[in-house]
């Protein structure tokens, strides 16, 4: 039992040590390769094992765990040694909380048991698996060097009922075993029983990577194509703005002439509506540089088209800023949610506007403004304009989008409404570094 025991030992240890880099830093070997690298990590530990000497075998964790983490990962030499010293920790930590259960809770004395197989089972099988829960919540806690690290899902914590559940059912097998007379039979039920939840836990976490890292993919596949739909619409415009300016270069003389010759009669009125016409027929005014940044003019650019369509007064002071710090998807989240926001209520108002101001803040600070005149009073929960439609099921998700994001880069979101004026203004503060 012993020698199973222990073989049991190091090949969780290491499971939850590639987990926890797996978690923490991209792969940069085969997965072939780094199966290899912690197969030799295991047989080297359970080798030395055999030596019985304590000291040499957490020598051995550190040593093995440091080069097969440097050789598998993308990972600096103080990353792996902080890390690998930092998990060997985790596992000392949790043994000594497990031996301190086993013997003031459950009055089991474990120096007692020694020649006792199934308690000794037991308690590393609950042990290994308080281990691995504090690892798994540490990676994901610091997790650093995942672009995709804001992808949470809300019911992950309940995954943890499992292994606590786990952790319950082994220690009360552990306090029958030594309270109770109990068969060999029953020992050995209790035996694969305890395994059995064991492996279940890993393949259940197993799963729910997976699970992320597909809905990751996923992600970043909607993401690249709400970005390609963005550039085409770009170009779309651009191409449309280029037709309408060559049409006018090709046209400009046969202008100039018929503007020359009713000015030479005298008709100012005429050559006044002749240059109007002009000036509305080649949709000029339409042709206008909002920002240096692609995707935010072509999402202010869209609507002030829509205001000019639905005839709402359109207001733009945007100042030359570098959005580089920001992800596109991001961007274009933001500013379509703050202007469809804008957009529905001015449409409804009588007074209809909106207005949007960009500018720094200091040194390290973009502060974005948009106002809007609105019909009603809006009405607030814990800071954020709560919806008054019909639908509010479907409604909000834009407005928690945006407070996302601003949370991320540092930043602060602030609503107002001025009352006197029916005018609701949105004001963001972001952090550029």
């Amino acid at each position: 039992m012993n020698t199973i025991c222990y073989l049991f030992i190091f090949i969780f240890e290491q499971f939850i040590s590639f987990m926890y880099f797996k978690s923490k830093y991209t792969i940069k070997r085969n997965a072939w390769i780094v199966l290899l690298c912690y197969s030799i990590s295991f047989v080297l530990q359970y080798v030395i094992n055999l030596t019985n000497i304590p000291y040499l075998n957490l020598l051995s964790f550190l040593i093995c765990n440091f080069i097969v983490v440097l050789f598998c990962f993308n990972t600096t030499f103080k990353q792996s040694i902080f890390n690998i010293v930092l998990l060997e920790g985790i596992m000392i930590t949790t043994e000594i909380v497990v031996m301190y259960l086993f013997s003031s809770i459950l009055g089991i004395d474990l120096l007692e048991c020694k020649n006792n197989d199934l308690i000794i089972f037991l308690e590393t099988a609950t042990t290994k698996t308080l281990y691995f829960i504090v690892a798994y919540i540490i990676s994901k806690i610091s997790k650093k060097n995942n672009d995709n690290s804001n992808i949470v899902n809300k019911y992950s914590i309940l995954l943890f009922l499992m292994p606590v559940s786990s952790i319950f059912v082994i220690s009360s097998y552990a306090y029958l075993s030594f309270n109770y007379e109990i068969n060999k039979t029953t020992n050995i039920l209790f035996t694969c029983s305890s395994l059995i939840m064991l492996i279940s836990n890993i393949i259940i976490f197993v799963i729910h990577e997976r699970i992320i890292d597909i809905l990751i993919t996923n992600t970043e596949l909607e993401l690249e194509k709400q970005k390609t739909h963005i550039n085409i619409e770009y170009y779309s415009e651009l191409e449309k703005q280029y037709a309408a300016s060559n049409i006018l270069i090709h046209d400009i003389k046969k202008c100039l002439a018929n503007i020359k010759t009713l000015s030479t009669q005298g008709d100012n009125e005429k050559t006044i509506e002749y240059i109007d016409s002009i000036y509305e027929g080649y949709e000029i005014k339409k042709i206008k540089q909002y920002s240096s940044n692609k995707l935010v003019n072509v999402i202010v650019s869209r609507y002030a088209q829509l205001c000019y369509e639905n005839n709402i007064e359109f207001f733009s002071d945007i100042r030359n800023i570098d959005f580089s710090f920001i992800k596109d998807s991001e961007l274009t989240a933001l500013f379509d949610n703050l202007f469809e926001n804008a957009f529905e209520a001015a449409q409804k108002s009588l007074e209809k506007f909106i207005k949007i101001e960009i500018d720094y803040k200091n040194e390290n600070y973009i502060f974005i403004k948009i106002s809007n005149s609105t019909s009603s009073k809006p009405y607030f929960q814990k800071g954020l304009p709560i919806t008054t439609k019909d639908t509010k099921k479907h409604h909000g998700i834009g407005t928690k989008s945006i407070s996302r994001i601003v949370k991320k880069h540092y930043g602060n979101l602030e609503y107002n409404y001025i009352e006197n004026k029916n005018i609701f203004v949105a004001s963001i503060l972001l952090k550029t570094d």
